[in-house]
């Protein structure tokens, strides 16, 4: 899903700067731009609610699921070489992309929901390549 989608589903959309947006919180009775929306460089669409509206909520709201935020193509490094290591950086952006699955699956659980089938495989791919990326990088087993 492109950013667009969910920004055409929402109401009172303005740029706030490159790649960011605030709108009307479709969850709740908005009466201003309460919600931001930024598109990552990997073509994830985060969303943040400054009311409290949890993310599986929002997104609930405009007909759309959590794994919509993400792309379908979330690549995932391997070390070319069996002793090659990963460059820190990149470890780190991968590790920062995969928690964030890991909060939203936390946030939809806090608020009383289960989790779709299809959120608990994303979540169990989440954990592994946590542990891979902190192998490559020496820290995990």
């Amino acid at each position: 899903m492109s950013v667009d989608t969910l920004l055409d589903r929402l109401d009172k959309v303005k740029q706030s700067g490159p790649g960011r947006w605030m709108a009307r919180c479709p969850a709740h009775d908005d009466n201003g731009p309460s919600l931001a929306i930024r598109e990552t460089e990997d073509g994830t669409v985060l969303v943040k609610c400054f009311a409290g509206c949890g993310a599986a909520d929002v997104v609930a709201s405009v007909g759309l699921e959590l794994k919509d935020l993400f792309p379908a193509n979330n690549t995932f490094r391997k070390s070319l070489k069996p002793r090659e290591r990963w460059i820190p950086r990149d470890a780190l952006k991968a590790v920062a992309s995969e928690a964030l699955i890991v909060v939203i699956a936390v946030q939809k659980l806090k608020a009383g929901e289960c989790l779709h089938p299809d959120d608990v495989e994303r979540l169990e791919t989440a954990a592994s390549r946590l542990r891979a990326a902190a192998g490559e990088v020496g820290c995990y087993g």
